[in-house]
């Protein structure tokens, strides 16, 4: 059985997490924990391209585009055409994002305060670092590895 899996239950545990502050992110901010996802992932200041975007969040293109025109919509990005290649749309957090996300911030400290209660949180962020770590590592296997078909099952 799975159910002791290291997936399964870092899956379960992010699921519970995010179904607790997606209650107040929407009842607050009327954002989904998507939204603050990406809106997270362009705090870094620069902006970046749907692709890139897409890549860190680990989520399909189809999705960041969706998501990226509510949040545009909202004036909590803007877009813009890349100047060295304009078939590639850049993204950056709007004024109006940032104070967003530094009206969360608290909030996500308060939170993650109550989380890791009783949890050595040096040892936890060294399991998390080699996590990621071994994550992209695994990711770029599996990019690496060739596409095969899916074979039919025999029919008699």
């Amino acid at each position: 059985m799975l159910h002791d899996h290291i997936v399964a239950r870092i899956n379960r545990l992010a699921d519970a997490m995010v179904r607790m502050s997606a209650r107040n992110i929407r009842r607050r901010w009327n954002l989904r924990a998507t939204d603050f996802r990406i809106l997270n992932i362009l705090d870094h200041g620069a902006s970046l391209s749907v692709n890139e975007i897409g890549r860190r969040a680990l989520l399909d293109q189809a999705w960041i585009s969706r998501t990226l025109r509510t949040l545009e919509a909202a004036k909590l990005v803007e877009k813009s055409n890349d100047p060295r290649d304009s078939r590639l749309t850049l993204v950056k957090l709007s004024r109006k994002g940032r104070e967003i996300l530094d009206e969360f911030r608290p909030y996500a400290r308060w939170s993650e305060k109550l989380l890791l209660k009783g949890v050595n949180e040096g040892a936890l962020k060294q399991l998390l670092d080699q996590l990621e770590v071994n994550t992209s590592a695994l990711l770029d296997t599996f990019e690496s590895l060739p596409q095969s078909k899916p074979t039919k099952p025999r029919t008699r």
